[in-house]
């Protein structure tokens, strides 16, 4: 998952690396301060701190639900989000809701089908509240080494959850409630250690107004610097940190580091940029209070394509002259210790 996300509208850091490891060599001379990081050295300077262990562990999910939508959270990070009727069939990568070896936590929340019976198969009835054949099971999964296999033949099944159903029934715990909500764990052991969002402030112990004007800044100014194609500040502010935390914790190369760059500069780019207003958001935390984004809720958003999807976004016409929606997740956390300001909240 990148910072940005895409719909067609149908209408028209910190890092500590432990264990034996080999660090790819750059004859490129790399920026060592984060205002020398740019559009031209990036991917270089990103590849250099990926490192290839001698076994290279990935975890991932494979949640399956029956009769709701759902969201799914490493550590209190949304991973995965699915509010239609289809079924998951590949596997969730989640290293990069890992920071470190240790206890991982799981929750996922479930909503009822909303009208969705009626928008897929044109009968039905809306279902507002979770059913009696509600459920969801989720596997967790590891990989050895990502680098030798990620085929069915190379999962290790590491735990498997089932929902809980009232005593002495085969019926649904949550059955007739609007929503639910439920939190498991498992262990993991990486060769890296991240600090992500961990040294981060509890956001929700601030004025919940002021915390909000604060944010909406913010977004303005991640708003303005895409308006400008202003690359070089994106990469410091927004793309290097993120795009770090996950490429070291997925054992991307640099070819891979590379791809994604392009896809996330080709966005930068674009001519045709109408940002959309801000509205209908709530303000969501996550990572234990310490991330904060504006969202669209799953639940009776504006426009039901907005289910889930981040606040910011902007429409593009393409050469066909279909438009695009493109969503840009804005997640924000405060380092522990500094004041709370537009230029102290940072991206991850």
């Amino acid at each position: 998952m990148r910072l940005l996300d895409k719909l067609v509208v149908l209408t028209v850091g910190f890092f500590t690396l432990l264990g034996s490891a080999q660090q790819a060599k750059d004859s490129t001379t790399l920026p060592t301060a984060i205002e020398d990081i740019n559009s031209s050295n990036v991917v270089d300077y990103i590849s250099s701190k990926v490192k290839v262990y001698d076994k290279n562990p990935m975890y991932a999910i494979r949640p399956l639900q029956n009769s709701c939508v759902y969201e799914v959270l490493i550590n209190d990070h949304l991973a995965y989000k699915n509010y239609d009727l289809q079924k998951l069939a590949t596997p969730i990568l989640i290293n990069h809701y890992i920071l470190k070896s240790g206890i991982q936590t799981i929750t996922y929340r479930l909503y009822p089908l909303g009208d969705l019976m009626v928008d897929t198969y044109g009968k039905g009835e809306t279902i507002n509240s979770l059913l009696k054949n509600t459920s969801m099971n989720i596997e967790v999964i590891k990989y050895e080494d990502v680098k030798t296999g990620t085929q069915i033949s190379d999962e290790i099944s590491i735990k498997s959850h089932e929902s809980l159903t009232k005593k002495g029934t085969r019926e649904f715990i949550g059955s007739g409630l609007p929503y639910y909500e439920y939190t498991f764990t498992f262990k993991a052991t990486v060769p890296y250690e991240i600090e992500g969002w961990s040294n981060g402030e509890d956001l929700t112990k601030y004025d919940k107004e002021e915390l909000e004007a604060v944010v909406l800044k913010k977004y303005a100014q991640i708003k303005q610097l895409y308006l400008e194609k202003n690359i070089d500040k994106l990469v410091q502010i927004e793309y290097l940190d993120k795009s770090l935390r996950e490429d070291i914790s997925d054992y991307k190369d640099k070819e891979t580091i590379k791809e994604y760059w392009d896809n996330y500069y080709a966005d930068v780019i674009l001519q045709d940029k109408r940002y959309q207003p801000l509205e209908g958001y709530k303000m969501q935390f996550f990572g234990n209070n310490k991330i904060v984004t504006l969202r669209h809720p799953v639940t009776a958003p504006i426009d039901p394509r907005l289910k889930g999807k981040a606040a910011l976004y902007f429409l593009n016409t393409e050469d066909s002259g279909r438009i695009i929606a493109t969503f840009t997740g804005v997640s924000l956390f405060l380092p522990r210790g500094r004041p709370l300001t537009v230029e102290n909240l940072k991206i991850l």
